[in-house]
């Protein structure tokens, strides 16, 4: 049997332009879209495809009309605008193949090193106000979930998405958006041996993240990189061996 992949349409097109508009804060929150007229004359593309990407937009919040006025970006943007919006967007296609040995878990480690290891550099030299306050949220979320007595695989999950989005590089969050199974997965079975531990060496594993957000905080993207890379090889030692 010979599976396809759906080719794109130009509205999937003309959406994640205006996406990435709305999230680089070049169509800021309560700012006006241009007419449809004008969105198909700067594309080059039929009115009924401006409608078509307008009409995701809007189904996703992340857009309304005003009768008479036109189409505003909402206000309510929330913190998880990133996974929200780009998952929609994913074909029906997942090309990811499943853990299924110990080697598979290895070798995704590997892969997270390298993509999330770049990701956190590039987080920490094209960081703005408001990604940095997104991370800074999503930390927060993770702490509060721990303290909570949860695992935190959601806040987790988000902290690093955060991260990706900070890069302001769509192939990073493209690329954890596509590994979320898997990371929620080993994200929740590395948590979980922390639970069994005591209270200093869960809050050991928590200042992996901190220490994260401070090095792109403080715009050192090496050190970025290699917080990160030691919070991977701190997970994966605790699934593999349970210990830090």
């Amino acid at each position: 049997m010979t599976t396809t992949t759906r080719r794109p349409r130009l509205s999937d097109v003309l959406y994640q332009d205006m996406l990435g508009q709305i999230r680089s804060g070049k169509l800021p929150a309560e700012s006006r879209l241009p007419s449809e007229l004008e969105l198909a004359t700067r594309f080059k593309v039929s009115r009924p495809i401006v409608r078509e990407a307008l009409r995701r937009l809007r189904n996703e919040g992340l857009i309304q009309s005003r009768q008479g006025a036109g189409s505003f970006v909402s206000a309510s943007e929330t913190r998880d605008l990133p996974i929200r919006a780009m998952a929609s967007a994913r074909t029906e296609i997942d090309v990811l193949p499943p853990l299924q040995s110990i080697e598979d878990v290895r070798k995704f480690y590997e892969f997270r090193l390298a993509v999330e290891g770049e990701s956190a550099y590039w987080a920490a030299i094209n960081h703005t106000p408001e990604t940095l306050k997104n991370m800074r949220t999503e930390l927060k979320a993770l702490y509060d979930a721990v303290r909570g007595d949860q695992i935190g695989v959601n806040q987790d999950f988000s902290f690093h998405m955060a991260i990706a989005n900070a890069s302001q590089n769509q192939y990073f969050e493209a690329s954890l958006l596509m590994l979320k199974s898997h990371l929620n997965f080993l994200i929740d079975l590395a948590r979980t041996f922390s639970r069994s531990a005591s209270y200093s060496h869960l809050q050991a594993v928590q200042g992996d993240h901190a220490s994260i957000f401070e090095a792109i905080e403080r715009r050192d993207a090496e050190g970025a990189r290699e917080a990160m890379r030691k919070h991977i090889i701190n997970a994966q030692q605790r699934v593999f061996f349970g210990r830090r």
